[in-house]
């Protein structure tokens, strides 16, 4: 049996051997030999789909991103725009786009701290029917890496020259994660002492004299001089539980908030000339605390149910003084105290009916009490009570190429001041429609349906006097006015060098609520109120791109837009404004570099019947960023030496005005920006960052 074993062995090696022979002797082939082409295999950065749109940052623009609003500013996404003066994210048309990491809810400042290295991926929705994002209309959501342990901290400085005596922000953020958990700290510190920002008034007033004939007369307020120091200071805490079918996120945070030096000065004048010029003063100091508490809870439940429930609770209190004196009157005085308490809810059942098909039930409830205490020249106790309440309904169909959704809201709103009260029960509507036939192009049009109600300033009973010639109030009996919104949209992708996006959209209010004078105190001034006249109309129609040539490293950006406003009542308004932002963005290694301009926007406020224009303004910068740090240093509006921000005109029978706001925002100045971070840990979980929070609406009225 060895023997036989042997032989087999001693067989099949042979033979090996020989096929080895045969297969290094060369032989005739009837198919040549040919070398390949390099194939290079291009991962796909952005595409689209009926639902939203995605976007993968490069490894460049992550490490130039200082935090996630200047990440979403390097990736330049077409449905955006991100305002250069204030870093407001809004849609092309002016939608408010709310931001989340990780589905969890974030403002523009929570988001500071995240580390920009660790974003895997952003979506951009319209309309989302996660229950996750609350019924917000539209939405960014930053996808972060997560890790198992380990944590990190990120510290910012910020520093503005060429503007005032100081002009900062700094702030600290650590993260730890250990398994499940997730714990974050912020704590940020804003202090700024300048002294070029005030307001200049010519108000020409219709009054009447004593044989009751109207005259006309015009009052100048000129600034002179101005003094503000304000401080602000926030500590946020947050723990999150993350596991695969929960989420819980608790915040809890203060805020606060002081203006020890608010003062203006200049002169005062009448056209005709009663007397000599007068000189005035202004003094506007104020003090705010808040403290927050808020959760997010997202469960999955057996059945295809996902529920989601947020509260939250917030409280502050207020102190806010007002003083305002000429050389030839007694001073007018109104100091105000305020403590608000507001509660707010949302709870979203959601339910997966099939692969293609959802729907959900979503009640919420809100209320915001102030008790507002005014003391000197006009004194009032007043306690507002602004309550809300509602249910929606909604559906959403899904396929390969469409998606379809609708849902339709009661809501209930309850205004009471003091013991007179007014309540009003509407509809909400929304209907939005994608279509996709590829992942390169995308078709969306959305129907909104709402109502705007107006806060408890415009419906407060109390007159004060705001001047010599002019008393405000509010008027506890205006409602609500409806709102109609229809937008059509096109995204298209054709590669990771080109996207683009155009839209039209119009947007409808009627029956809004406006200012109005009347003759005040025997005609010999004006007093100010709201009453419910007119529509209020706007179109726009625009588009954005994104080219990036030389192999990503350099980066072209605009969104032009043109605005037709129609305002009919009271306020018989036209304008068609153009608007453009446009980008130019180059990387060299570890260095970055930008060119920004943004033209000048001009805006019909509805409800306060004013025409606002603000400045164009441009910004060059230049950056370094290598492994912990990002340091950056930037140029803004270097050839403008005035510090005009805005002009406010506003014309009635009775009174128009004209107001020319002055600050820093549009004025020459540097910049000088400076994060480091550095980790901790074996593997860091890295996101969903926390930071400051606001309190909630004031009801003084200012």
């Amino acid at each position: 049996m060895s023997l036989m074993n042997n032989r087999i062995i001693t067989t099949i090696y042979c033979a090996i051997i020989t096929i080895a022979a045969m297969a290094q002797t060369e032989t005739p082939d009837s198919v040549k030999t040919q070398e390949l082409d390099e194939v290079v295999v291009e991962a796909q950065m952005q595409r689209t789909n009926a639902t939203s749109s995605t976007y993968t940052p490069t490894s460049r623009q992550k490490s130039s991103a200082q935090n996630a609003i200047d990440l979403l500013r390097q990736l330049a996404i077409p449905q955006i725009n991100i305002n250069l003066v204030d870093n407001a994210v809004t849609t092309p048309s002016g939608q408010n786009v709310a931001v989340y990491i990780n589905y969890i809810p974030a403002s523009a400042e929570e988001i500071e701290g995240i580390m920009t290295s660790d974003v895997r991926r952003v979506e951009y929705l319209d309309f989302p029917t996660d229950p996750r994002f609350q019924g917000n209309e539209h939405v960014v959501n930053f996808i972060m890496q997560k890790y198992e342990y380990g944590g990190y901290t990120k510290a910012t400085v910020n520093e503005n020259f060429l503007v005032g005596k100081l002009s900062s922000r700094a702030s600290i953020y650590s993260k730890f994660a250990y398994k499940r958990m997730t714990y974050d700290l912020y704590a940020g510190a804003s202090n700024h002492d300048i002294r070029h920002s005030g307001t200049s008034t010519i108000g020409n007033y219709t009054l009447e004299n004593a044989a009751g004939e109207p005259y006309l007369i015009t009052r100048n307020e000129i600034f002179d001089n101005s003094h503000f120091r304000y401080n602000q200071y926030p500590v946020t805490f947050r723990a999150i539980y993350d596991s695969d079918k929960v989420q819980i996120a608790n915040t809890v945070g203060f805020n606060f908030d002081q203006s020890p030096t608010a003062e203006t000065s200049g002169k005062l004048s009448f056209v005709p000339r009663q007397a000599e010029d007068y000189e005035y003063s202004r003094y506007e100091p104020n003090t705010s605390r808040y403290i927050i508490w808020s959760g997010n809870y997202y469960f999955i439940l057996p059945r295809n149910f996902h529920l989601s429930v947020s509260p939250g609770i917030n409280y502050g209190h207020t102190n806010n003084n007002y003083r305002y004196q000429t050389s030839a009157t007694d001073a007018i005085v109104n100091d105000s105290r305020e403590n608000v308490w507001q509660f707010r809810g949302s709870a979203t059942l959601y339910k997966i009916f099939t692969d293609r098909q959802n729907g959900f039930f979503r009640a919420y409830y809100g209320s915001t009490s102030n008790d507002v205490s005014y003391l000197g020249t006009s004194p009032y106790d007043n306690d507002f009570l602004d309550t809300y309440a509602g249910a929606a309904l909604g559906y959403s169909f899904s396929n390969n190429q469409w998606n379809v959704s609708a849902d339709v809201a009661l809501q209930w709103e309850k205004n009471k001041i003091n013991d007179q009260s007014v309540s009003e029960v509407y509809p909400l509507a929304n209907v939005s429609a994608g279509f996709s036939p590829s992942q390169k192009h995308s078709f969306r049009a959305y129907f909104h349906f709402g109502a705007n109600y107006p806060g408890a300033s415009e419906k407060t009973p109390n007159i004060l006097q705001q001047n010599e010639l002019m008393y405000y109030t509010g008027n506890p009996e205006i409602g609500l006015s409806r709102q109609v919104t229809f937008n059509l949209s096109y995204n298209w992708m054709p590669s990771n060098r080109f996207s683009a996006s155009a839209f039209a959209q119009y947007f409808g209010e009627y029956n809004l609520y406006v200012p109005v004078y009347e003759p005040y105190d025997g005609g010999t001034a004006l007093l100010r109120t709201f009453e419910t006249d007119g529509d209020y109309n706007r179109t726009q129609i625009g588009m954005s791109f994104n080219y990036k040539l030389l192999n990503g490293n350099l980066q072209l950006a605009a969104s032009p837009s043109i605005s037709i406003y129609r305002m009919t009542g009271l306020f018989d308004i036209k304008r068609s404004p153009f608007t453009c932002n446009a980008s130019v963005t180059y990387y060299l290694g570890n260095y970055y570099f930008q060119a920004s301009y943004q033209t000048r926007n001009l805006t019909v406020q509805g409800n306060r019947g004013v025409i606002y224009k603000d400045r164009d303004f441009y910004q060059i910068l230049a950056g370094w960023s290598r492994a912990n740090w990002n340091i950056r240093v930037s140029a803004m509006n270097l050839f403008r030496n005035d510090w005009l921000c805005a002009t406010n005109t506003l014309s009635t029978p009775l009174y128009s005005e004209t107001r020319f706001v002055d600050g820093n925002n549009f004025h020459r100045r540097l910049n000088l920006s400076v994060t480091y971070t550095f980790g901790y840990g074996k593997k860091v979980q890295r996101g969903n960052e926390v930071g400051e929070q606001s309190g909630a609406s004031s009801a003084i009225m200012k």
